[in-house]
């Protein structure tokens, strides 16, 4: 059970005044819990890696929910009943809010399709990510919250073993080859604190442009690689709302002429 790989964005509207941020996923995470079914979802609260992603997506003008999930199971199990007609609004009882979902957007893929679209293309050397909620790893007890492709290609690939049950990318010499040939050559990241019951985890978020090197094969895998990190999520409590993101196409862009002087204002 691993072909499908889905992404739902509902639209929400809170009915009465009310903030929200990205800060406030946790919440919402809980309100997905209440639509699973119940042995499911103690399943997933004993498991380390989950097979889904969620966050809150905070604009002037609207409010998106998004909600990914990474095997068929999962998609079964979460994006199924929220996809149900039935299911048009709820309530976060801890602030008395009700919100109704104004509109629902599912976008379906597989490991599969993106193999076939990048592994066996020949994609770009520069890949444009942009962070979009807080983002953090964690190792020997402390908190890294600066984008470290060591961190983040680890953890993409654990996440992709984790639900994979023919074919593993992790290994020590695959990650070796894309830490050496990758380079973060463009930035615009700020620190900033997750807010999770209480505690305040330092974490990152904003744009980055990273540069891959060597062989059109690793190029390749970097792609796909960052790419089922939008659905995956990176680093740490991606179930809560952490490590939301996404790639930033911009195919028209030549980064052999760009001047030295140049912001990643001026990409993006």
């Amino acid at each position: 059970m691993e072909k499908i790989l889905a992404s739902l964005e509902m639209v929400i509207e809170p009915l009465s005044q009310y903030s929200v941020t990205n800060q406030k996923s946790s919440i919402f995470q809980a309100i997905l819990m209440e639509q699973i079914d119940k042995e499911y979802a103690s399943e997933l609260h004993l498991s380390q890696l989950h097979p889904y992603s969620q966050c809150i997506i905070s604009q002037k003008d609207k409010i998106t929910w998004r909600i990914n999930t990474l095997n068929e199971e999962a998609y079964n199990h979460i994006i199924v009943p929220l996809m149900s007609t039935e299911f048009s609004s709820f309530v976060v009882e801890r602030d008395d809010v009700k919100f109704k979902i104004v509109d629902k957007n599912l976008r379906t893929s597989s490991r599969q399709n993106l193999i076939e679209k990048y592994y066996f293309g020949e994609c770009s050397r520069y890949i444009r990510i942009r962070f979009v909620s807080p983002t953090a790893f964690k190792s020997n007890g402390n908190y890294l919250f600066w984008p470290q492709l060591d961190k983040i290609y680890r953890s993409i690939m654990k996440k992709y073993d984790a639900f994979s049950s023919n074919e593993t990318l992790y290994d020590e010499e695959t990650l070796g080859q894309l830490v050496q040939y990758s380079e973060i050559i463009r930035y615009n990241i700020r620190s900033t604190l997750f807010h999770l019951e209480g505690a305040k985890i330092p974490s990152y978020v904003g744009m980055i442009v990273v540069k891959v090197k060597g062989p059109q094969a690793l190029v390749n895998l970097a792609n796909v690689l960052w790419r089922y990190a939008g659905y995956s999520g990176i680093g740490i409590k991606a179930a809560i709302g952490m490590g939301a993101n996404e790639i930033i196409e911009r195919r028209a862009v030549s980064y052999t002429h760009l001047r030295a002087h140049e912001t990643l204002a001026n990409l993006v």
